[in-house]
């Protein structure tokens, strides 16, 4: 039975579905070195944000299939080496979309209102009505930094608040923000332009410290921030001397540079105008049940299942429409790449070149690259080869990829042709999806015309009178019953192809006498 580990807390919703399907160890309180202890165990596991899966513990998680992330962010995740091991690491984004939009808008409004420390000065016999006089949302614009799932949710509530808002997202279609009705506006005119802005990125390269000391210098005076997105988006020593300046009034913080923040961080010397919160955007009970359940789910389905799941981060995602339209070519693909591998792919393989043609050339083509990578090395690798690594896999053994487009693939509604190259020689083989199934079309440039499935001798040999019944003799007289046979050739008298399916599978006496036959330049045997 598969197992999993669980090593931070996640709700009892999913460790319970997780006990329905595979073996469980639940532990949020292990030491590194516990953990690291174990962690070559399990097959798969789900973390949150405590859990560090660097090279170190991904050195020693042997059997690691999959990573689970119940929530949204991974910056405790190393997705490069994950990928390099072949690991499927993925999030669970939508769970806690809502309560991170909430929690967003609750920041913004204690912002506003001073309601935080309004309260902490109730609660010391202080009444100053005048101290916590706030400011309304009314009418105020409201920059958003990222229009994707949560931040179109908080523009929605803000709007709802008769705020204007506006936008800077350089990944999202402008129809999808007209339908939201927020300009997209550029980064520096939004600076420029609102009274609020709140953050809503990943964290990458470009949106590491996105707000620092030049961005807050590009603000309008008495901008108020807001973060419960990336705690490294934000330069937060830039943020306290801003705040000291008095170009920005104020910043409501659910995430952090460091976390836990500091008991010295600069920003909490400013008890009237700084709010911090310890990263409670995802931390509601619904959201926590929601993502852990998801989690749970789709650990589920990679491990027993051998499915993606369906928000990967170190591979690409299939959207449904998609899959239905790739799943013909996806097993074309399998057949003609595993026929290359058990074929030739025993040679050191220095290229792998694939042409597509037809109407599959209006699918992205990226993922069927990498399938036909993984379907030729997998069988023939002792590494772990999958959907994440293949690329990899191939630029670290030096082999050469190549992708082809073919405009008029001779009159075929869609074509696809996989070239080997190795140390011994060029293969290639074409094949088509038809109404009927697919169909291997070309092998070795000899036209053919096959369904590759079953037993099959492949051999390349002299064209002329007999050989293809000498062939025939060896395999009658030694018991192995030819089903169906199909052969090739590019000109008279010269080289051919003959295929040979068989009931049975020859044994390694019927195989010598075949290739100690001279007629044959080369002969193989393989089961699809």
């Amino acid at each position: 039975m598969c197992k999993v580990l669980v090593s931070d807390y996640v709700s009892d919703a999913g460790i319970k579905l997780l006990e329905e399907h595979v073996e469980v160890y639940y532990n949020h309180k292990l030491s590194r070195e516990e953990f690291l202890d174990i962690i070559g165990e399990y097959d798969g596991m789900i973390v949150r944000i405590f859990t560090q899966l660097d090279k170190e513990a991904l050195d020693r998680a042997v059997k690691l299939k999959v990573i689970g992330r119940a929530g949204t962010g991974f910056d405790n995740i190393d997705l490069e080496e994950a990928s390099k091991k072949g690991i499927i690491v993925f999030n669970t984004p939508t769970g806690n979309t809502i309560s991170a939009a909430e929690h967003t808008m609750a920041m913004m409004l204690s912002l506003a209102r001073n309601v935080p420390q309004a309260n902490s000065a109730m609660h010391k016999g202080i009444w100053d009505r005048k101290r916590f006089n706030g400011v309304e949302l009314k009418d105020k614009t409201l920059g958003i930094i990222g229009l994707g799932r949560i931040g179109s949710k908080v523009a929605k509530y803000a709007q709802a608040f008769g705020m204007k808002v506006v936008a800077n997202d350089p990944y999202l279609p402008v129809e999808k923000a007209e339908i939201l009705n927020v300009p997209l506006i550029s980064f520096d005119e939004l600076l420029e332009r609102s009274d609020f802005i709140t953050l809503h990125t990943p964290l990458t390269e470009e949106t590491y410290h996105i707000l620092d000391k030049e961005a807050f210098e590009k603000m309008k005076d008495g901008v108020r921030i807001i973060n419960v997105a990336r705690g490294k988006n934000l330069d937060s020593i830039a943020l306290a001397e801003a705040i000291d300046m008095g170009k920005v009034a104020g910043a409501a913080l659910d995430v952090h540079e460091e976390e836990p923040l500091p008991v010295d961080h600069p920003l909490l010397k400013f008890e009237d105008k700084v709010i911090v919160t310890c990263h409670l955007g995802g931390t509601t009970t619904e959201a926590m049940d929601n993502v852990s359940i998801s989690a749970a789910e789709q650990v589920i389905a990679v491990l027993k299942e051998g499915k993606l799941p369906e928000s990967p981060l170190n591979i690409f995602s299939f959207e449904p429409e998609y899959v239905t339209k790739a799943k013909p070519y996806l097993a074309l693909i399998k057949k003609l790449s595993n026929f290359l591998a058990k074929w030739q792919g025993q040679e050191r393989i220095k290229r792998i070149e694939i042409e597509y043609g037809g109407e599959i050339l209006d699918l992205n083509l990226k993922p069927l690259t990498t399938s036909v990578i993984k379907d030729i090395l997998d069988p023939i690798l002792d590494d772990r080869v999958n959907l994440v690594n293949a690329y990899i896999v191939a630029k670290e053994r030096g082999i050469k990829i190549k992708e082809s487009r073919i405009e008029k693939p001779d009159g075929l509604s869609n074509f696809i042709r996989i070239t080997l190259q190795t140390e011994k020689g060029v293969y290639t083989i074409a094949g088509t999806v038809l109404p009927i199934g697919t169909r291997v079309i070309e092998i070795n440039n000899y036209r053919i015309d096959l369904n590759l499935e079953g037993k099959f001798l492949v051999a390349i040999y002299k064209d002329k009178p007999g050989v293809i019944g000498k062939l025939g003799t060896i395999l009658g007289n030694e018991g192995v019953n030819i089903a169906n046979m199909q052969v090739g050739r590019k000109a008279e008298s010269g080289e051919a192809i003959m295929i040979v399916q068989t009931d049975s599978s020859p044994d390694s006496k019927t195989m010598d006498l075949l290739q100690i036959e001279k007629d044959f330049i080369e002969i193989s045997y393989l089961e699809i």
